[in-house]
């Protein structure tokens, strides 16, 4: 063959190698946005869920809810305290 016949079929051949390989990648890139959507949808479901559970985690961990629940369950509020020791003083005077 001659040379310049070589070079025009190493071209033609190279070209159509890279638009196959165009086409490859066009198809990977398209269904690959499709599972980033879905993806990106269950991130937004899962941080709706967490700001949920956390605002009943709250809830259900506040000082009323905690009270409320002990005098459900017969808890009484101390309103004397005993004490058969004497405290000591804060600071001691030299």
């Amino acid at each position: 063959m001659k040379r310049p016949t070589f070079i025009i079929i190493f071209i033609f051949v190279t070209i159509i190698g890279l638009a196959i390989a165009q086409v490859s990648m066009a198809n990977q890139i398209s269904t690959t946005g499709a599972e980033l959507a879905n993806l990106q949808s269950q991130v937004d479901d899962y941080k709706k869920e967490n700001m949920f559970l956390k605002e009943q985690l709250l809830t259900v961990s506040s000082f009323t809810n905690i009270t409320e629940q002990a005098e459900k369950s017969g808890f009484v509020e101390a309103k004397t305290q005993l004490s058969l020791v004497e405290q000591p003083p804060l600071a001691l005077r030299q």
